[in-house]
């Protein structure tokens, strides 16, 4: 065996090594990225719950603020001496706990959508997650090194049948080394 061909033999492996290393490379970043966005997942997963929660509290600051106001409304109107049980005082008391109930549903419903734009994030990341972690699970470290050996050990054996028919032909042609030198001798 020729320099030449142990040269390609180790390039070939050395070709074979360097696919397996970066297949592994491509497999963990993939499985990296699938990581990642399960995590991404899980916080937008707590994000949702906490909207949830902010619209909670914030609901019951709602009632508390109406409360008080009615309560102020009922102060000035008692003072004033104005029957709270009917006409014009009691309208305006119905009105603020009409309205205060109107901003409680518009601050449920803003939490909820929220938490549902959120959730669809989330839906995204998990999915994402899935594609990635499909696609660390699809690449195969020694298949890339087999393809890349099997590919180089074509191109070996190429240089190898090419390389073993010259000296044929020399050993067919006794004058050939002859033609090639100038002379017969070494």
């Amino acid at each position: 065996m020729g320099t030449e061909t142990a040269l390609q033999i180790g390039g070939a492996g050395m070709s074979a090594v360097g696919a397996m290393r970066n297949s592994q490379g491509t497999q963990q970043a993939y499985a990296a990225q699938a990581q990642v966005a399960r995590n991404n997942e899980q916080i937008a997963g707590w994000q949702a719950q906490d909207a949830i929660q902010r619209g909670g509290r914030t609901v019951v600051q709602s009632r508390i603020q109406t409360a008080q106001t009615k309560g102020a409304q009922r102060a000035r109107l008692a003072a004033a001496g104005v029957d709270l049980g009917e006409g014009s005082a009691l309208n305006i008391l119905a009105d603020t706990d009409y309205f205060g109930e109107i901003d409680v549903n518009t601050i449920t419903d803003n939490a909820a959508r929220e938490a549902w734009a959120i959730r669809q994030q989330a839906a995204g990341f998990k999915s994402e997650a899935s594609l990635l972690q499909s696609r660390a699970d699809s690449e195969s470290p020694w298949m890339a090194g087999a393809t890349s050996l099997l590919t180089s050990a074509g191109k070996v054996a190429g240089g190898w049948y090419g390389g073993k028919s010259s000296p044929r032909t020399d050993t067919a042609d006794p004058l050939a080394k002859w033609r090639r030198t100038g002379s017969g001798g070494d």
